[in-house]
């Protein structure tokens, strides 16, 4: 019920605010910045845009749990953005990757001023500058471990934003993600049964002073994020249950660091901080985020952190692009054609005192070769080192028995035999197609 009145209240809002705000002039909106996607230009603007991502993995130096090497289309999206006038405007956008059909960003934006407006629909929560960072502009193939396993995503709610050249400060109200039908069944089961949904609470604060012509910035956030169990953790699953899990590529389905089903859970709080730069054709960031999960029936609080390091330069003239509106980068501004190279270290600790999800180092080089501002090749080594924890929730194996089988849990590992904990390196490769 808080959900609806939520929602109901704010599209009321940003509609009846059309007329109450309305402008008196009839003035074009501005050309789009790119002069790739396809526009349609009158009273109102339309404009439309996609992605398509290909991409292949081979494992090598797996100790014990074999990996598979693979090809996937990591995203296949579609989508539009659509104003009426100066103050409203929409955004829908559409992933079919892997068979699936997942909503991104679908919301209506009403500016009440050039710096302040609310948005309402399935947003992605401001939390974590990585996760912020759009997929087609990562510099990396894939992001930080800490933000897979963390980072709230997309989730319908309401939002409100203020940005001038200085500040961007958002928060918001958050309730279920855009699901799939096994989640929809068991969404819809607790729903019939009375219970609430859950919700998340969420706010980002960000100072980015850089020169007027954006040669040179810095940009320092901090996000918190408070949010209860929601009711979409899939089919028979209880819905007082949080779980947290990450792979390091779209190729590995094994994923290594996984606390399990968390039962018992009233609450858990994210916390994070960001920091980060750019002059000329270089940048680089850094985020740490810490993760409490609070339990109820006397079950003791864990705590789970990490964090992740990177940094990138572009060798023939291009330049970094930061984005105001979001607090992270966009995909470099280059000529003809560029190249970048990237490196990132980044760490995951999901041993708590009682829940053992695994840690890990990962290390991660990059190449990108930009053809064209449209066409985009990228080559990232990574190099993975497991602890004995990281057992993909008992599913992986991380040592031998003294009978010389594969052990799945610590206690079975025989040391003689050998250190428990996966160590291995992928070959990534990526071609990505914007239009």
């Amino acid at each position: 019920m808080k959900k609806i009145i939520i929602l109901t209240l704010s599209l009321c809002l940003l509609f009846s605010g059309q007329s109450l705000f309305a402008d008196n002039n009839d003035s074009q909106p501005a050309e789009p910045k790119s002069k790739w996607h396809l526009t349609y230009n009158s009273k109102y603007k339309l404009k439309f845009f996609g992605r398509i991502s290909a991409d292949g993995t081979f494992f090598t130096g797996e100790d014990y749990q074999k990996l598979g090497n693979g090809t996937t289309i990591s995203q296949l999206c579609a989508g539009g953005i659509f104003s009426f006038g100066d103050r409203l405007e929409g955004k829908f956008e559409v992933d079919f990757s892997n068979g699936q059909v997942l909503l991104l960003d679908n919301f209506i934006t009403y500016k009440f001023t050039q710096e302040f407006g609310v948005r309402t629909g399935n947003i992605q929560e401001a939390f974590s500058m990585d996760l912020l960072n759009s997929f087609k502009d990562l510099s990396l193939m894939n992001r930080a471990q800490v933000v897979n396993a963390f980072a709230p995503g997309h989730h319908l709610g309401v939002q409100a934003v203020f940005e001038n050249k200085q500040w961007l400060l958002t928060g918001g109200v958050h309730f279920q993600r855009s699901m799939l039908i096994g989640q929809r069944e068991s969404s819809d089961s607790y729903n019939r049964r009375g219970v609430d949904e859950g919700y998340s609470a969420t706010g980002r604060i960000v100072w980015m002073p850089q020169d007027e012509q954006k040669i040179k910035g810095l940009h320092l956030g901090v996000a918190a994020s408070y949010s209860t169990p929601k009711t979409d953790t899939g089919k028979d699953v209880d819905a007082k249950t949080m779980r947290f899990s990450s792979s390091e590529s779209t190729i590995n389905k094994i994923k290594f660091l996984d606390t399990g089903i968390i039962t018992n859970v009233d609450n858990n709080l994210l916390l994070g901080g960001e920091i980060a730069g750019y002059y000329g054709p270089a940048k680089f960031q850094a985020e740490y985020i810490h993760n409490t999960i609070d339990r109820s029936n006397n079950f003791a609080k864990e705590k789970f952190s990490g964090f992740y390091a990177q940094a990138s330069c572009l060798l023939l003239g291009g330049q970094q692009d930061y984005n105001n509106s979001r607090g992270a980068f966009n995909q470099p501004l280059i000529n003809k054609r560029d190249v970048e190279l990237a490196a990132r270290f980044d760490r995951l600790d999901m041993n708590g005192d009682n829940i053992k999800g695994g840690a890990a180092n990962q290390y991660t080089f990059g190449i990108n070769y930009y053809i064209n501002e449209n066409l985009k090749i990228q080559f990232n080594y990574s190099y993975c080192s497991y602890d004995k924890f990281a057992n993909a929730d008992g599913n992986a194996a991380i040592g031998y028995k003294s009978d010389s089988e594969l052990a799945y849990i610590p206690n079975d590992v025989d040391y003689v035999k050998g250190k428990p904990g996966n160590d291995y390196g992928s070959f990534n490769f990526r071609m990505q197609l914007r239009f």
